[in-house]
């Protein structure tokens, strides 16, 4: 599935990348452990995240039609990437008692992370940065992202429940 997922993602050549994503994407990974003894059932999701990164169209160096591709490109990617970044601040303003809501539902991707990203979970974020002075923008940007999102809280607990299929047979 990871094979296939990665064979149908969006990839396209920019100035700073020569495969760069053009989209994003999520690969979910759902784990299930079972005691055979307690007929407890744990469960656990793994949701593996490439966000495609956005780059200033007004770098490129590149024609009419291929910059009018790229701008609608960006112009999604900034889109989505805005969403993901408006419900990281409203969580942490709840955690902090300065909010209620958090506008999961704004975007699919933060509606699919929504328990990964406010739930029980652990969040990592890596970060991929350039050192090449020409990208200075974009990797203060990606730091600074990266720095609100080391901010999200979430309350860790075990997912576990009883097997009540198995509990029913044993009486």
């Amino acid at each position: 599935m990871l094979m296939t997922g990665n064979f149908i993602r969006q990839v396209s050549a920019t100035p700073m990348n020569q495969n760069s994503s053009r989209s994003h994407c999520i690969f979910t990974l759902a784990i299930e452990g079972r005691n055979h003894l307690t007929d407890v059932i744990s469960t656990s999701k793994l949701h593996l995240v490439d966000l495609a990164g956005s780059e200033r169209i007004y770098k490129a160096n590149v024609g009419d039609k291929a910059a009018a591709s790229m701008r609608n490109e960006a112009k999604y990617i900034n889109k989505s990437l805005s969403f993901l970044e408006q419900v990281i601040i409203a969580l942490h303003d709840k955690a902090n008692g300065r909010r209620v809501h958090v506008p999961y539902r704004n975007s699919m991707m933060t509606s699919i992370l929504r328990d990964s990203l406010g739930g029980n979970c652990r969040t990592v974020m890596i970060a991929n940065l350039s050192t090449d002075i020409s990208n200075e923008e974009e990797t203060i940007s990606t730091a600074r992202f990266a720095h609100r999102c080391q901010k999200l809280v979430n309350q860790l607990y075990r997912n576990v429940h009883l097997d009540m299929n198995i509990c029913m047979q044993k009486l």
